[in-house]
């Protein structure tokens, strides 16, 4: 850590990969990787103001297990870094997790993230969250009748119908 060998103001300029990787077990040194990825931002984002207000070359950053390390201000940094050609993709498994860390600040993140991709699970609280997110369904409601007496008698209803997304929907897999 004693020079600079990630040459970050260079990234905006041409395809680059950085790979910040910490130990899943260990958090020690996880405000290593958070200094870099403040650092970055701030370089990134000034290189984009002299070049106009956005870089060169779009740069992506996937930050899995976003929540075991805490980047100091992302909230505010997530939410003005795409108009500079920055996007980040935050993966956590739960949105309890990215509470705990964030505190207050957790729903101006997912606010200002544009997608959702969710892949299952079973904390409550993330569950009933991504069902009120998704809202209503429609259903196709058909029922026919048919009476049979003196005088045969036969009927088609046809009705659409809003019902709430069940929470519970997700059935997690276990491979034995």
């Amino acid at each position: 850590m004693e020079g600079d060998e990630l040459e970050l103001e260079k990234i905006g300029d041409r395809k680059t990969a950085l790979f910040c990787i910490v130990s899943d077990t260990d958090m020690t040194f996880n405000f290593i990787s958070a200094m870099v990825y403040t650092q970055m931002f701030n370089v990134l984002c000034d290189k984009a103001l002299e070049n106009g207000g956005a870089l060169k070359t779009h740069v992506t950053c996937l930050l899995d297990e976003f929540a075991n390390q805490k980047i100091p201000n992302f909230q505010h940094l997530i939410s003005v870094i795409r108009s500079r050609e920055i996007s980040a993709h935050i993966v956590v498994q739960t949105q309890s997790q990215l509470k705990a860390v964030y505190k207050d600040h957790a729903e101006t993140i997912i606010g200002n993230c544009s997608c959702v991709l969710f892949l299952g699970g079973k904390e409550r609280s993330t569950l009933k969250e991504i069902s009120e997110t998704l809202g209503k369904e429609t259903i196709d409601l058909f029922n026919t009748s048919d009476t049979r007496g003196s005088q045969r008698s036969m009927g088609v209803n046809y009705q659409k119908l809003g019902k709430d997304m069940p929470y519970l929907f997700v059935k997690s897999s276990v491979a034995l």
